[in-house]
C-alpha cells in the first residue's frame, strides 16, 4: 500500500494519468486538482470509473493560485491526508508551498527532464516569477530548464525544484514506469488495428504528415483499423486527417485507451513508452531531423525508461514487415 489514508492528486498534465490508474487502490485518491478547463475534460475518463472521485479545475493567475493551494495544502494537513504531485517542473508556487506548510505527501515523476537545456537563472525570461524568486532570495531552490524549438514553435521554458523537504516521500522514474508495466503488461489479445500518436515535433509538420500518410495507407491497405490521437495541446498538434483514418480526441489521455493495438506509431512522444514491445518510433524516416535531435529523442526515451522496448525504424519497407 502506497497512501495510507485519503490522498489529493494534483496534475499539470495528462502524463499521470497511467500511473494514477494503475495505483488507484494504493493511493487512496479522493480529490485531482487540475490548472485547465482541457485537463478536467481529459481527466473525465477516471471520474466515470470511479465517479466518487472529485475533478475540481485550481484558480489562474500567480496570486489566486497561491491562495487556493495554501487552503489546499493546510487543508490537507489539518485532515491528516496525502498531497501527490507528479508534475516535472511548471508549478513553483506549489512546490515553495510544499516546502513551508509541509504536509504529508508523495512526488511520482513521470518523466525526467533530460530532453532539456540545462540553463542559468540570467537566461531563464524575465517575467513576475523570475522577479518574484529574485527578490525573496528563491532563485537556488530551482533548477531552469529551455526546450528545444519544435514544430516552429518557440522554446519553452520551465524549472523545477531542486529537493523536496523529507515530508514527501521521493520516488524516481523508474520506480513509476515499473509500476505501469506490472499493472499494463497483461496478455491482452491484440487486434488488428495501430494507433498513430502524432503531434509536432522534431521533424518538420509537412515531412510528417507525408511519411503518417504513406504508412496510413500501407497498413489500411493490408486490412488493419488505423487510429490517429494528435497531442492534447492544442499548440503541438498536428492536425492530420486522412478519410481512412478514425481521429480519436486529441484530448483524452493516450494511457486511458486500450492496450489492444497491434503497434503503436509515433515520432517522439513519450505516450510511445506506455505501450511496450508494440511501440515503433520513426524518428529516422526524416531526413530533416539533425542527428543531435535523433539522440536526444532516443536519450529521452532511455531515461524515462531505460528498458523501454520502442523500436527504431528505417525504411517504410521496415514497417511493412510489422504487419
Amino acid at each position: 500500500m502506497l497512501v495510507k489514508k485519503k490522498s489529493i492528486c494534483i496534475v499539470v498534465s495528462t502524463l499521470p494519468v497511467g500511473f494514477m490508474v494503475s495505483q488507484f487502490e494504493s493511493l487512496h485518491i479522493k480529490k485531482i486538482i487540475v490548472t485547465s478547463q482541457v485537463l478536467k475534460y481529459s481527466f473525465q475518463g477516471i471520474k466515470e470509473k470511479y465517479p466518487f472521485i472529485e475533478i475540481v479545475q485550481a484558480p489562474s493567475g500567480f496570486i489566486m493560485q497561491a491562495f487556493y493551494f495554501i487552503t489546499q495544502l493546510l487543508t490537507a494537513k489539518l485532515g491528516r491526508n496525502s498531497v501527490i504531485v507528479f508534475h516535472e517542473c511548471c508549478m513553483p508556487i506549489l512546490d515553495l508551498l510544499l516546502k513551508l506548510i509541509r504536509p504529508v505527501g508523495y512526488y511520482f515523476p513521470q518523466v525526467t527532464m533530460s530532453g532539456w537545456e540545462n540553463i542559468k537563472f540570467d537566461e531563464f525570461p524575465k517575467q513576475k516569477l523570475t522577479f518574484f524568486l529574485k527578490t525573496f532570495g528563491l532563485v537556488s531552490y530551482f533548477k531552469y530548464y529551455r526546450s528545444s524549438a519544435i514544430g516552429g514553435n518557440e522554446p519553452e521554458y520551465s524549472l523545477s525544484i531542486k529537493s523536496y523537504p523529507s515530508n514527501i516521500v521521493t520516488k524516481d522514474v523508474k520506480f513509476s514506469r515499473e509500476k505501469i508495466s506490472e499493472h499494463f503488461l497483461t496478455s491482452h489479445i491484440k487486434r488488428k488495428k495501430i494507433l498513430f500518436i502524432t503531434g509536432k515535433s522534431y521533424a518538420s509538420n509537412s515531412a510528417q504528415i507525408n511519411v503518417y500518410r504513406n504508412l496510413i495507407d500501407c497498413a489500411y491497405s493490408k486490412g488493419y483499423t488505423c487510429h490517429i490521437k494528435d497531442h492534447p495541446n492544442p499548440i503541438y498538434r498536428l492536425d492530420l486527417s486522412i478519410d481512412c483514418a478514425i481521429n480519436i480526441d486529441p484530448v483524452v489521455p493516450v494511457e486511458l485507451l486500450e492496450r489492444d493495438y497491434h503497434l503503436v506509431v509515433g515520432v517522439s512522444s513519450t505516450s510511445l513508452l506506455a505501450f511496450h514491445e508494440q511501440s515503433i518510433s520513426i524518428i529516422n524516416l526524416f531526413d530533416d531531423i539533425s542527428s543531435e535531435d535523433r539522440v536526444s529523442c532516443e536519450k529521452h526515451f532511455n531515461n524515462a525508461d531505460p528498458e523501454n522496448k520502442i523500436k527504431y525504424i528505417n525504411s517504410k519497407d521496415e514497417f511493412t514487415n510489422f504487419l
